[in-house]
């Protein structure tokens, strides 16, 4: 069993309001022998406190609840594996829940961390594609009253403390990259369109064909989710269409399309230039390694854990305006010009 403050009292044979003052490095008159008798026993037993009796006396646990949409998405498991890092070195532990994409999930992860004490929560899907869903989050954490700040898929109407990717930006750069190598038949595999995301991620999409004079074609926009089907679906769909390349709205959907490639014997880039989204570690040893957009995620989970620590110590603080970090594309060898 795990060893109490009492259990360290007794090796000690000190008092258990000793053995607190000392393990809690007090300014009190105690002598040098009885405090390294404390310490002794401590380590002996093994003794670590019991942070949820520690959070009942100081109100604080030094926990962060990560809510994630997916972590079976190296994307997140790469941005996870950042917060916690960066939580680390500000004293915090994380405890995470991954949602498989459930607004009910969500909902049930913000009671569950709530109830359990945590100083704040990290949301990395406050948006769903019925705006309804959407509306239940925001309101459920305006009744739990605890610092939640959300990141990466943000719900637009909210007034939530964000950091965020300038998603636009990040639709208009890859295909912006793919006209210049003088494509004009550009399909894109998007997740659902009632995510914020996918809708900024189009709205790139748009305004690059717009600054290249080539008109806007619903018929080369598949939609599906955010993962390795999509691109599997997508492909015989947008080959159908003539499309000489396709913008994936994240790295999965890309990979789709490079696995159904295979089926049609047809080959990136020389048959077809392929950009994806993410900048996930696979990508970049994929053979021919695949161009994307990088979200910079050790500047997002710096930035989300600045921001929810600031909110801990301050929650009567009015939220910041959302921070919006900008994507970079990463040229590869998926893409080539049109000849």
């Amino acid at each position: 069993m795990r060893a109490t403050i009492k259990d360290v009292a007794r090796r000690a044979n000190v008092s258990t309001s000793t053995v607190s003052l000392v393990l809690n490095n007090k300014s009190v008159p105690i002598s040098q022998q009885t405090r390294d008798a404390v310490l002794k026993a401590a380590k002996e037993l093994h003794y670590r406190p019991n942070q949820l009796a520690v959070g009942l006396v100081t109100n604080k646990t030094n926990t962060i609840g990560l809510i994630i949409p997916d972590n079976s998405n190296p994307f997140f498991a790469a941005l996870s594996n950042q917060i916690e890092k960066a939580a680390s070195r500000n004293g915090y532990s994380i405890i995470l829940g991954n949602t498989n994409n459930s607004a009910k999930s969500t909902r049930n992860y913000l009671r569950i961390f709530t109830d359990h004490a945590v100083d704040g929560i990290i949301l990395a899907q406050a948006d769903f594609s019925l705006p309804e869903e959407s509306e239940k989050c925001m309101q459920l954490i305006k009744n739990l009253h605890i610092p939640v700040v959300s990141v990466d898929r943000i719900d637009k109407g909210s007034n939530l403390n964000s950091v965020v990717t300038d998603q636009k930006l990040a639709g208009y750069l890859a295909t912006r990259h793919l006209l210049n190598l003088g494509h004009r038949r550009i399909g894109c595999a998007t997740g659902p369109l009632g995510l914020s995301n996918c809708q900024n991620r189009l709205a790139g999409y748009q305004k690059a064909l717009s600054e290249f004079d080539v008109p806007f074609d619903p018929n080369l926009i598949y939609e599906e989710n955010l993962n390795i089907e999509c691109g599997i679906h997508a492909l015989s769909t947008l080959l159908g269409q003539n499309v000489t390349a396709i913008f994936a709205f994240n790295d999965l959907i890309a990979y789709g399309v490079y696995k159904e490639l295979r089926n049609y014997n047809l080959s990136v880039p020389d048959d077809l230039s392929l950009v994806g989204l993410d900048d996930i570690f696979l990508s970049e040893i994929l053979q021919p390694p695949l161009t994307t957009v990088a979200q910079p995620v050790n500047e997002i989970a710096e930035n989300v854990v600045e921001r929810i620590v600031e909110q801990i110590a301050s929650p009567g603080k009015t939220a910041q305006e959302p921070l919006v970090l900008e994507p970079v594309l990463k040229v590869r060898g998926s893409t080539k010009r049109l000849v």
